[in-house]
């Protein structure tokens, strides 16, 4: 799935690219992903021109003239533009072709989900009630809105693990699994540390770990500017990494509630009875 920054680029490049072009042609080739609120299928797109792409959480929502194509790309989708012509890819779900704008060629939309898990929604223009899970999205934490005082009072109720927290999206606009890693070893913080075991000061530094880490994935993705379908993280320091930057130390892997967690033994020392403390093992 395309965490913030991912989200970000994506969205910047498609607006360059695709805004004020009418669509072409489409074509559905997996019908999975494709969800119609109104009478009709992709088609209805045909003749129309793009206004504008919208983000709402994770999902990027594609307004034309009358109605919104609101995607959700879930765990295994992503976006790609080619040239129409170009041979399919295995995992194309659908694509919508745009018109040449002035002097530049056509090019053609792809929605690619090699897990078929992600899910589009054709709708009339504003119209959200019926797409699940579209407004139930927590604060954006690169908003205004995003401050310490509202992290701690969020943090503050909550009973789980901490990387449980930062996860769900009902509380937080979002954070996914590798930013994940990242902001708690920026704040030094153990992944399996319940949420209930910090102090005001530990969720202050949390939040600015946050706002730091995902800020600057936001310049960094931005400046290496790669085809949207591609995912930056060469320049993450824990995640699927060897050794912690800092300290040298092995990095270890934590499994919360069935996902993957990198962090560093020394750097985020463990909180709770009963967790491995690895500074004492010499591994």
């Amino acid at each position: 799935m395309p965490e913030l920054p991912d989200l970000l680029h994506v969205l910047a490049r498609l607006r360059e690219q695709l805004l004020d072009r009418a669509v072409e042609a489409e074509r559905v080739r997996d019908p999975v992903v494709l969800r119609c609120l109104v009478r009709g299928n992709l088609s209805l797109v045909l003749g129309r021109t793009l206004r504008d792409v919208l983000r709402r959480g994770h999902f990027l929502i594609f307004r034309f003239e009358g109605l919104d194509l609101a995607v959700n790309p879930m765990l295994a989708g992503r976006f790609r533009l080619a040239a129409p012509g170009e041979p399919d890819e295995p995992a194309l779900g659908f694509a919508i072709e745009f018109r040449p704008r002035g002097d530049e060629p056509g090019l053609e939309l792809r929605y690619l989900d090699e897990k078929s898990m992600g899910k589009a929604y054709l709708g009339a223009e504003g119209d959200w009630s019926a797409i699940p899970a579209f407004h139930s999205g927590g604060i954006d934490v690169l908003s205004p809105e995003f401050t310490a005082e509202r992290f701690v009072s969020l943090l503050r109720h909550r009973k789980d693990q901490v990387r449980v927290f930062l996860l769900d999206k009902k509380a937080l606009d979002a954070i996914g699994n590798a930013y994940a890693d990242e902001v708690l070893f920026e704040a030094g913080v153990h992944p399996k540390t319940f949420c209930r075991r910090l102090s005001h000061d530990d969720g202050v530094r949390l939040h600015g770990a946050i706002v730091k880490v995902i800020r600057e994935a936001v310049d960094e993705v931005a400046a290496r500017d790669a085809p949207i379908e591609e995912k930056v993280r060469d320049f993450l320091k824990v995640r699927r990494k060897e050794t912690c930057p800092r300290c040298q130390s092995k990095l270890r892997v934590a499994g919360v509630k069935g996902m993957d967690a990198w962090y560093c033994p020394r750097c985020q020392p463990e909180t709770r009875p009963g967790l491995v403390d690895f500074r004492k093992t010499g591994k």
